[in-house]
């Protein structure tokens, strides 16, 4: 687990518990707006960085994990859901599974995106 998505995995899991008053659709869609909105930054901050010639962009890396963000929230709309039928407060519970899937997950999914990112751009560069 790194730093940064334990960091990533506290303030998506934050954002779902300050949320908790609301209804669930409501509270997933202001989650989701958070998430593509820093994925956006994100992406920006990536464009800046590669023209210093400190960091590529993959374009296909970009839009998988942007994906599987889209995929967390739905997820966890249905996990809030499923534990509100047998919590009163399910808010808590979804934010800790959120949490525990950002900070272990995230690391390993990227880095199995990145890999298939690096040889495809391995394979573009022979080619």
């Amino acid at each position: 687990m790194s730093a940064a998505y334990a960091a990533a995995g506290a303030a998506v899991a934050a954002v779902w518990v300050f949320g908790g008053d609301m209804p669930a659709w409501e509270h997933a869609l202001r989650v989701l707006v958070v998430v593509l909105c820093v994925s956006v930054a994100g992406r920006f901050v990536g464009r800046r960085l590669a023209r210093t010639g400190r960091a590529t962009l993959d374009r296909g890396l970009f839009f998988a994990l942007v994906a599987g963000k889209v995929l967390l929230v739905a997820v966890a709309l249905l996990v809030d859901w499923l534990v509100g039928l047998r919590f009163a407060e399910p808010t808590m519970i979804t934010a800790v599974f959120l949490f525990v899937v950002v900070a272990v997950g995230g690391p390993a999914l990227h880095g199995r995106l990145s890999h298939g990112a690096q040889a495809r751009q391995e394979q573009d560069e022979t080619a």
